[in-house]
């Protein structure tokens, strides 16, 4: 049985289609064919084989396929100059814009396209198919709407505010969003971790009593850690409303500012461990706020480091003081709630992403409780209050925190376009659409200005109810709508019903969302198992927010994220490489058994790029990898030179001396000539002993013996080149080509070449920009081989020619010496011991 193949599969896009010759049946041989292609002189040879030992499978066999290339050695000088690039003509910014501005004709298309572009809804609602989408829609709305009354009011305590203001956010964020957002399925308004943020943010800029006061006063009470003090009457509650309010303000500004810019991208550095770890510290705080309304007590307000644990010594310290009818209903909703959500987890798909509404039943049964038994005047149990009818009209309050706001609302409006992007990126790819990450931080910050004028705290995509907004088949932002439109008639009749709604329901909701939050500490040991730098990141996030506050918690997540970066690149992976028999590929020779060391050439691999922080790193691990310390080298070679230099000079001096007992001769018996002689000689070769002797002592103390310059290299290999793959390196700063140049420098005083291989382009111009080449004494790109292979042959024909020449010489030199006659000795005496001292030397 026979098989029939094609290359074309192998052939890309960008490369020149060629035929090989194999499209044609396949036997149990190997088929070689050869080509030159029309302007290269390289021959490639391409080899098919395929394993006919069972011929009934041969057609489900895939065929081995051998290539062999046949090219020129390549520097990337050599490259160039055969292969141009291509030339990209250098166009200043103001002549860009002054083209885009001749480009820009305003008419009907135009205007209608940047319309759209700033409100996506005039590009999808007139193709909206009201048969088929709109009650999918309505159906999905009420869904989200019977989690969003309740969810609302509880993630507005969780903010320290009151309950209203979380259902007008519900109700005013999906209208505005639903004009200005691209994504179809994200539900923006009340977010748990959000809340915590501007909770916690609202409660560090609002003073317990007023700045206008020198001391705190004595009939309220206040604490600071240690001691009590007293509390005036003041409306602190409607000074949180303010800061809250002002700092939506602040954040949707700062939105709108980044998407003007497109700076959408800054999200990519909240790593995915800082942000979990960062919400999982939030989600202590947020708990530990909550336990005053589940017990029933009441916990004084501290500020500082390790507030926490004076929470927690007043909640234990004050146990007489726990409401048990509060302690019982809280447990009551809790159950409630764990129960079906366990339910809605069990029979998900029985259900069609359609949610039991827990939260709803709980407060529709807490309320009626509290109704009826008259929990708040009979028990002391704690309730929401009044919850004003109507909606608020649009104002802007008061100015007062703007200043103190501002840290917070950076980290708040990246945290909160992080959030939304990051749903409305998982619904476009699973229903196949596009958003625009630009259009959708603009979407936020238009969101947030807007809602700052009608009495709503910074808003964002929320997880849960996005998540059964699409499982529930909504198919545009019309299910926003229909949850406003819904919203309005809870605002406008319903929500005063909600009056006698006991705050310990509220607090059970807020608690059995958490549970999403604290199961992030199941990753941990994954996490560690992975990557134990991740897992710092992780705890020292975590750690940080709950024994100091949220945002300087933040600020030190981020620090030690930004460090821990740093500190992966400051200490990268070195290697040496080696090749593979028979073939072009470099690999670890730790890794990879089979790879060898080219004798002479030593292959460094450092796996990052080269800058500031790594540089020293990367020297000494050139030095230690490689064997060689240039500066130690070029040390011992002087000390050689000198030595060599004394032993001559020595030898030079006895010389002399021999010469002149020898003219004196005839003055002396044959006795007293041997005594002379002795005298005059040994002092000249004992300096010599001395001398070495002295060396020897000084190499020594210093550790490092060495009397031959070839002793320093390691033992069989004397290393003549060293070739740098340059393929991890991205970029090189001016750290990082200082250096290089130092390096390359060093090594070619000890007679050692570096060359370079691999480099990409932006790193070739930074070292031309650099004036690399001239520094360190190579022609324009010489030094910069295309593949390591390359390098390798350059180097070995190198010392090739080196050593041909090197015979040639001392062939020509041994023929020069036959030939001329031998000389005459001069001096014919010689002493009786000089055969003794020699031997000594």
């Amino acid at each position: 049985m026979t098989s029939s193949m094609s290359l074309e599969h192998l052939v890309g896009a960008d490369e020149e289609e060629v035929d090989l010759g194999v499209d044609r049946p396949l036997q149990d041989v190997l088929y070689n064919h050869s080509y030159k292609q029309d302007h290269h002189d390289q021959d490639v040879t391409a080899y098919v084989v395929q394993d006919v030992a069972d011929q009934d499978d041969a057609d489900q066999t895939d065929p081995s396929l051998i290539y062999q290339i046949n090219r020129p050695m390549y520097t990337e000088r050599g490259f160039h100059t055969e292969y141009k690039e291509n030339e990209f003509e250098y166009v200043p910014c103001r002549q860009k814009i002054e083209t885009m501005v001749k480009k820009c004709r305003c008419g009907s298309r135009c205007c209608k396209g940047c319309m759209v572009s700033t409100a996506p809804i005039l590009g999808w609602l007139p193709r909206y198919v009201i048969r088929t989408q709109l009650l999918a829609d309505i159906v999905s709305g009420i869904t989200v709407c019977v989690m969003n009354i309740p969810q609302g009011m509880a993630y507005a305590m969780l903010a320290s505010l009151p309950p209203v203001h979380g259902l007008y956010l519900g109700f005013f964020a999906p209208i505005i969003y639903a004009l200005t957002g691209t994504s179809k399925q994200l539900a923006m308004g009340t977010y748990s971790v959000l809340s915590i943020l501007v909770g916690t943010a609202i409660e560090s800029a609002v003073p317990l009593y007023p700045d206008d006061m020198e001391e705190p006063p004595t009939n309220g009470m206040y604490f600071n850690n240690t001691e009590a003090t007293a509390i005036p009457e003041w409306d602190r509650q409607q000074e949180l409303i303010d800061a809250a309010i002002i700092l939506a303000l602040l954040v949707g500004i700062i939105q709108l500012s980044m998407g003007i810019l497109r700076l959408g991208w800054v999200t990519v550095y909240l790593s995915d461990p800082f942000i979990k770890g960062y919400t999982t510290g939030s989600g202590v705080h947020v708990f530990t706020s909550q336990i005053d309304n589940i017990l029933g007590v009441k916990v004084g307000s501290y500020d500082g480091l390790v507030k926490l644990y004076y929470v927690y010594r007043d909640i234990f310290t004050g146990i007489e003081e726990w409401n048990c009818v509060t302690i019982l209903l809280s447990i009551s909703c809790i159950l409630v709630l764990i129960f079906i959500k366990e339910v809605e987890s069990k029979f998900k798909k029985h259900l069609h992403g359609f949610p039991l509404g827990g939260e709803l039943v709980v407060v529709i049964l807490g309320t009626l409780s509290s109704y009826f038994l008259n929990l708040e005047a009979n028990h002391n149990v704690d309730v929401v209050g009044e919850i004003p009818a109507g909606l608020p009209a649009p104002s802007l309050q008061s100015t007062k925190y703007l200043t103190s706001m501002i840290g917070s609302a950076f980290p708040i409006a990246i945290v909160s376009y992080s959030i939304a992007v990051a749903m409305a990126s998982l619904f476009a790819q699973k229903k196949n659409y596009e958003i625009d990450a630009n259009q959708e931080l603009l979407a936020c910050g238009t969101t947030n200005v807007v809602c700052s004028f009608f009495s709503c705290y910074p808003a964002s995509g929320a997880m849960a109810r996005s998540l059964v907004q699409e499982g529930s088949g909504a198919t545009s932002q019309i299910a926003g709508l229909v949850n406003s439109a819904l919203m309005l008639v809870v605002l406008l009749w319903i929500g005063p019903l909600f009056e006698t709604l006991p705050t310990a329901v509220l607090a059970s909701i807020i608690i059995v969302a958490l549970r999403g939050i604290f199961r992030q500490l199941l990753d941990l040991p994954t996490l560690y198992k992975y990557d134990v730098i991740d897992f710092a990141v992780w705890c020292v996030s975590c750690l940080a927010v709950i024994l100091s506050n949220v945002d300087i918690g933040l600020l030190i997540g981020v620090g030690f994220t930004i460090f821990a970066h740093v500190w992966r690149t400051q200490r990268p992976h070195c290697t040496l490489l080696g090749r593979i028999p028979g073939t072009d590929l470099y690999k670890d020779i730790k890794w990879y058994s089979s790879a060898r060391e080219i004798p002479g050439i030593k292959i460094f691999c450092m796996q990052a790029s080269l800058y500031y922080a790594n540089v020293a790193h990367f020297k000494s691990k050139v030095y230690k990898l490689t064997g060689l310390n240039p500066k130690k080298t070029f040390q011992l070679k002087s000390r050689q030179q000198q030595y060599e230099n004394s032993g001559k000079k020595g030898i030079k001096e006895s010389e002399n001396k021999i010469a002149h007992v020898n003219e004196s001769e005839q003055k002396y018996t044959p006795s007293q000539k041997a005594e002379r002689s002795r005298q005059l000689s040994t002092p000249a070769i004992d300096h010599l002993i001395n001398i070495d002797r002295k060396t020897s002592k000084d190499d020594g103390e210093h550790g490092d013996h060495v009397t031959k310059f070839e002793d320093i290299q390691s033992p069989g290999c004397n290393i003549h080149t060293i070739i740098i793959d340059c393929s991890p390196v991205s970029f090189i700063d001016s750290t990082g080509l200082n250096g290089l140049r130092q390096l390359v420098n060093e090594f070619r005083q000890v007679d050692i070449t570096v060359l370079l291989t691999h480099c990409r382009k932006s790193v070739r111009d930074f070292l031309s920009k650099g004036n690399f080449h001239e520094k360190v004494g190579s022609k324009g790109e010489s030094c910069i081989f295309v593949t390591i292979h390359d390098a390798v042959l350059y180097s070995t024909a190198e010392v090739f020619k080196a050593k041909a020449k090197e015979k040639k010489i001392h062939s020509m030199t041994r023929n020069a010496n036959m030939t001329t006659p031998a000389s005459t000795t001069v001096n014919s005496y010689q002493p009786e011991n000089a055969d003794v001292q020699m031997t000594k030397l």
